[in-house]
């Protein structure tokens, strides 16, 4: 997928490199919103401009990089098609409001996962027919050990992988609060549930990652 938006009738292309928009970066986010939803097709190009690499950084955590940025495209998709019945109400903010698009859409994509995974498992277990019987399927195990590892310097990926090992649930409220920086209140709204239930899911994600963590400093294998 190209890595642009249609935004009425014109190509609002993502931010190339690591330049930043500043005028966009300064501006308030209700009048640029207000403009968007007026039909100002350079006001959403703007708010593309903001928000590209944080919607990008939070799909990539979620969801891997081979998807990360058609999971981007999608979001800000969404997020034109939406935007007309977008209204800043309370705390409510325009970053909180895509943040949850872009945690929904990673989630829907999760499942997919999870669901193509189910029948490619059940396919690898079957025997193999033959037109004189069948034979078992052999499937190699090529699992990194704790030494391959460490051997080629991947403390990064020991981490990644501990994360993306994780329930959807409990990589969620780490993203959003260990990596992205999230305030509680923001992320509670984010994932539509109370505070509480926020601190809860986050200390039992950050115990779990830590017992994986500790499990494979002591001897085991990376998660897969």
């Amino acid at each position: 997928m190209r890595s642009e938006v249609l935004v009425n009738s014109e190509l609002v292309e993502k931010p190339a490199g690591n330049k930043t928009n500043t005028g966009a970066a300064n501006c308030d986010d209700s009048k640029l919103v207000l403009a968007a939803q007026q039909g100002e097709g350079s006001a959403f190009s703007a708010l593309v401009d903001k928000y590209y690499r944080k919607v990008y950084g939070l799909l990539y955590q979620m969801c891997g990089a081979i998807d990360a940025e058609d999971l981007t495209q999608e979001v800000f998709l969404r997020a034109l098609t939406a935007l007309r019945k977008f209204q800043f109400r309370g705390q409510a903010s325009f970053r909180t409001w895509l943040y949850k698009i872009a945690m929904n859409t990673a989630i829907n994509e999760l499942r997919q996962r999870k669901r193509r995974r189910a029948w490619e498992s059940y396919s690898l277990d079957k025997n193999i027919e033959l037109a004189d019987g069948s034979v078992e399927r052999n499937v190699p195990d090529d699992a990194d050990t704790p030494q391959d590892a460490l051997e080629r310097g991947e403390q990064q990926a020991v981490v990644w992988r501990i994360l993306h090992a994780l329930p959807a649930r409990h990589r969620q409220v780490l993203v959003l609060i260990d990596i992205e920086g999230l305030e509680y209140q923001e992320v509670a709204q984010i994932l539509g549930c109370p505070l509480g239930t926020l601190k809860s899911r986050v200390a039992r994600a950050r115990s779990a990652f830590a017992a994986r963590y500790e499990r494979f400093y002591k001897g085991g294998t990376l998660p897969r």
